[in-house]
């Protein structure tokens, strides 16, 4: 039977509708799945429950020992320039700042970028040094004040695979390689001084294409080491937006910000970073992390031979631990992409140390005294039911302690592989350990004692600070810098940075 007109021009009126209806929908799809592309899937991101600080600091926490690693076309030169060494300012430059000391001009200063070909590089082999050592994480200058991107940057010219005949991507080469070997990755990042870009137009955008790149191409990126913060509050805002944005595992540091910036105003710093070549000198509220250097520089230095000892490494690590905080011991390579033999003995010597007393530094937490002993310092295990005793001055008389309440059900050495009971002895408030005649570790040796019921304070005992070894650029037996008998640095002159200063 045929349909009549009517009814004809009511189904195509209704099949015209669908039709629209259809092509409405598929074009409020396209224009959000252009909105994805364009800004990140933020489905997704808000699908993800936020961390929380104490959840991206977890690992952080419980690492304790990490690498620091400055290296740039700066280690071509090594300290020296037209024959001056600016390697050895006491408490002025480093090496790694010889463009700003030695006012080399931008057009003179980028031809080292020429002569930067590290062929003897071999990512696998540095992340293997510090593997060794005992390290968790390893953080690599990937731009330093002079403005070199040590990456495969897109947003300038002044880069490793651009400007410089080496051509590889030191970057993604150790990100890779950390990854393999089951380290934590971090970056170093100047953003506040880039001698070559700052005072070009778009530097900011500069900021933010190379941050985003860092952030995108080059898999997780466990610590962003930002220097030197400013008092540009707002855009310093804007590059912790962008990289929590990006990689919300991601710990900022607090040279984000200006040092000066009361730390409750920091907003994206998840940890403070507590000055160039510093030891803990007190407890520290919160996250902390001293940067160490093995000797005066951070960077290589032809002439620098202020050399810190294995003993003294491992003592600024043990103070920081038994007072909250991380050590970064940095290193300066080569420009031939090689460690010096002296860092490589140290990081030998140190991860000697760590393999039997690593679990005594490894996811322990501060002293639950607020103060130490003329012996050496203590830190604690999470569970809160083991001390680590760590002797730094050998008493062959005992090793007392006070503060302690209750009977510890064990004590043992940590190097020892029975771990026999050590005897215990309590006298009024003090606890006195029965030690063998001689140290088992010129270091430092552990003593455990474990509490069965948990560990119990005396809340009214008090003492001082007898570990207070001053952050020295030149402390070393060679320099002259000398620990007393209560372990206080003593430092040979000069002053010291100041916290969040800059490197």
């Amino acid at each position: 039977m045929a349909k009549s007109s009517s009814a004809i021009s009511a189904h195509r009126a209704q099949f015209q509708q669908t039709i629209f209806t259809q092509f409405c929908l598929i074009s409020l799809l396209c224009l959000a799945s252009f909105k994805l592309l364009a800004n990140g899937d933020e489905s997704d991101a808000s699908a993800a429950p936020a961390l929380s600080q104490s959840e991206r600091m977890q690992w952080w926490s419980d690492a304790r020992f990490g690498m620091f690693i400055h290296w740039g076309t700066y280690s071509v030169l090594g300290g020296v320039y037209k024959g001056k060494d600016y390697s050895k300012e006491f408490s002025g430059a480093s090496a790694e700042w010889i463009k700003n000391r030695a006012k080399i001009s931008d057009d003179e200063y980028v031809k080292l970028a020429r002569q930067f070909n590290p062929t003897n590089f071999n990512a696998a082999e540095w992340v293997s040094l510090a593997k060794a050592a005992g390290m968790k994480y390893i953080v690599i200058t990937a731009k330093h004040h002079e403005g070199f991107a040590m990456f495969d940057t897109k947003v300038s010219d002044y880069s490793i695979m651009k400007a410089s005949p080496f051509k590889r991507d030191i970057i993604k080469e150790l990100a890779d390689e950390c990854r393999k070997q089951g380290l934590h990755f971090g970056v170093y990042y100047s953003q506040k001084i880039d001698w070559h870009n700052e005072k070009h137009p778009g530097y900011y955008d500069l900021l933010k294409g190379q941050i985003s790149e860092l952030l995108t191409n080059y898999g997780d990126i466990a610590v962003m080491w930002f220097d030197m913060g400013d008092g540009n509050t707002a855009f310093n805002n804007e590059l912790g937006a962008l990289v929590r944005k990006l990689q919300p595992k991601t710990i900022i540091g607090s040279r984000l910000y200006a040092g000066k910036m009361p730390d409750s105003e920091k907003k994206y710093a998840d940890f403070k970073s507590l000055g160039d070549r510093s030891v803990a000198t007190r407890p520290v509220a919160g996250y902390g992390e001293c940067p160490m250097t093995t000797r005066l520089n951070w960077a290589y230095a032809q002439h620098d031979e202020h050399w810190k000892s294995v003993k003294l490494l491992i003592e600024y690590l043990v103070v920081d631990a038994a007072r909250g905080a991380n050590m970064l011991l940095n290193f300066g390579p080569k420009p031939d992409g090689t460690f010096t033999e002296q860092d490589t003995e140290r990081l030998k010597g140190i991860g000697k140390w760590m393999a039997v007393n690593g679990e005594s530094i490894y996811g322990t937490k501060a002293s639950p005294l607020n103060y130490d002993f003329p012996w050496g310092l203590i830190t604690q295990n999470t569970g809160l039911k083991r001390l680590y005793l760590h002797v730094l001055k050998w008493n062959p008389k005992g090793i007392e302690l006070t503060g302690i309440l209750g009977q510890p059900s064990h004590a043992y050495l940590l190097a020892d592989p029975a771990r026999k009971d050590l005897v215990v002895e309590r006298n009024g408030d003090a606890l006195t350990v029965k030690v063998p005649a001689a140290a088992p570790d010129e270091n430092d040796s552990v003593i455990v004692m474990e509490f069965a019921d948990g560990i119990k304070v005396d809340a009214d005992a008090k003492s001082g600070f007898h570990w207070k070894p001053t952050p020295v650029m030149g402390l070393s037996e060679k320099s002259g810098g000398k620990t007393t008998a209560d372990g206080d640095t003593k430092k040979a002159g000069g002053s010291e940075k100041s916290a969040d200063e800059g490197q």
